[in-house]
């Protein structure tokens, strides 16, 4: 049992890719789950393979993309397939690398809270934060970003609270609002733009899977509905005796009484998608288990390679979320509802007119660890958004000029493992693959002074069956030096 909490070698394979990029994968401890039940927590930390550890020892390892593989394990032969969505489905899943002993201490502190909940994490006073709090207050808005769940900050306020600030720059977070969509979109950074790590010596991944094997397709399980087995208690404003994570809708969600921005309303999505709950009626808790790991493939440029002499490395930006309230009335700890339903059409309307479109503007905000000049300008390299079955795309502005900086297309077809159903037909659901829109062009934003706007704008179909979604977007920034910028690439897995 001990063996549990050791410091475990993982297996993992190493490949020399096209020109000087390197390839390695490594995969996550087995995570056993039982039919529609949920898994929302952090994985035990694994080591890095020995090579890579030795090779980027007190060396920066610039990174170009990372990629996610679902893994179904035979409990008899150990053989591992890749698992279609109808079997696993990735709500979302993040990753952060560093060294051993500081993503042990992280991962015990994680233990027992809501990996996305920031107010269980409340080491928020370090300097950084009280600076940025002053400046909010100082161009008028009554709070700041905080940490926002799916988010940077999210990662953030673990780090904070469970690490000395000393040491806090020393990880390096990968995703958050990551989900089942990104499947074949590609994360490869344009140009001499990386991912850096400082001398990484292990992983560890935060894993929100639902076991969706056997389920019809028509119970939606993707979209955690709340079961009868869910205890929500209006009055004390709980759920299964625990307070959620605050719902904070923007105003225009609020006047179209959107069905997910109270508890009273819910119905459904990622706080009735706690780990452990199950998300069928009357659950078969000793019903087959499935085993499941998590691959990530990493590729990255040799220390001596000739790229790394101009790479250029990149943060990640907290922004950004289309179902935030006004600037002035966010809350410090959310800052955006995260999730909302969206509303059915009206009886009789037709199909081309069925869309329901949120929009929202945002601060185009660096972390902590990259507080820089006031008049620095950043620029934005790579974007890509999480949504989910309904939504028919992402796009992303520069509000000041009103210039299209991204556009997200959802890729609707037959690939085995994106479908939601187990045989493609006419009504079996295919989620959708993103294809961000490539924008050439000098896109550049002062973060602090003033804070620039970007407006997020979701667009989604409102049919006969409303749906769930989520309209958070994951950002890399880099700083400025007028090259193409907001560009991402699109590849399908051959498997």
């Amino acid at each position: 049992m001990t063996l549990r909490f050791a410091w475990v070698l993982v297996t993992a394979s190493l490949q020399f890719a096209s020109g000087t990029v390197q390839r390695f994968s490594v995969f996550s401890d087995p995570i056993f789950l039982r039919p529609s039940e949920v898994h929302n927590r952090y994985v035990l930390p694994k080591a890095l393979p020995e090579q890579i550890v030795k090779q980027f020892a007190n060396q920066t390892m610039h990174v170009k993309s990372l990629q996610l593989d679902i893994l179904l394990v035979n409990n008899t032969t150990g053989e591992k397939t890749p698992a279609p969505l109808y079997k696993t489905y990735n709500h979302h899943h993040g990753l952060m690398l560093g060294s051993h002993d500081d993503l042990m201490q992280m991962y015990k502190y994680a233990q027992g809270k809501d990996p996305f909940d920031p107010s269980l994490y409340p080491n928020q006073t370090d300097a950084f934060q009280v600076r940025e709090l002053a400046h909010a207050q100082a161009h008028a808005h009554a709070s700041v970003h905080g940490a926002c769940m799916m988010k940077r900050r999210s990662f953030e306020s673990l780090i904070n609270s469970a690490l000395p600030q000393a040491k806090r720059s020393s990880v390096t977070v990968f995703g958050g609002a990551s989900g089942a969509e990104y499947r074949g979109t590609s994360s490869k950074l344009a140009g001499p733009y990386t991912y850096g790590v400082d001398s990484p010596e292990g992983f560890m991944a935060l894993i929100h899977f639902i076991n969706t094997h056997g389920a019809p397709e028509s119970k939606k399980l993707w979209e955690c509905p709340c079961t009868t087995d869910r205890n929500i208690n209006i009055s004390n404003g709980t759920i299964d005796g625990k307070v959620p994570v605050a719902f904070d809708c923007s105003e225009q969600l609020l006047q179209e009484r959107n069905t997910a921005c109270s508890l009273a309303t819910y119905q459904g999505g990622y706080r009735c998608c706690e780990h452990g709950v199950f998300l069928t009626e009357a659950p078969h808790p000793r019903g087959p288990i499935q085993q499941i790991e998590a691959k990530f493939t990493f590729e990255f440029y040799a220390p001596d390679a000739p790229e790394v002499k101009s790479a250029r490395r990149t943060m990640q930006p907290s922004c950004c979320d289309a179902t935030q309230p006004k600037l002035e009335e966010r809350s410090i700890f959310t800052g955006g509802n995260v999730e909302y339903d969206v509303p059915q059409c009206a009886p009789g309307t037709p199909p081309e007119q069925c869309e329901h479109v949120l929009s929202n503007i945002e601060f185009f905000d660096v972390s902590g660890d990259n507080a820089s000049d006031s008049e620095e300008e950043f620029e934005l390299v790579h974007a890509w958004g999480h949504q989910h079955v309904g939504g028919n795309g992402l796009e992303l502005y520069k509000e000041s000029t009103g210039e299209l900086l991204c556009r997200t297309h959802p890729l609707r077809g037959g690939h085995p493992t994106l479908r939601l159903g187990p045989a493609p037909s006419e009504t079996s659901t295919t989620l959708a693959t993103l294809r961000p829109h490539a924008h050439g062009g000098q896109v550049q934003f002062h973060p602090k002074s003033p804070w620039s706007d970007v407006p997020v704008v979701l667009d989604c179909h409102s049919g006969e069956v409303p749906g769930r979604e989520g309209g958070v977007l994951d950002l890399i920034a880099g700083r400025w030096n007028s090259t193409i910028l907001c560009l991402a690439e699109r590849r399908i897995d051959a498997r």
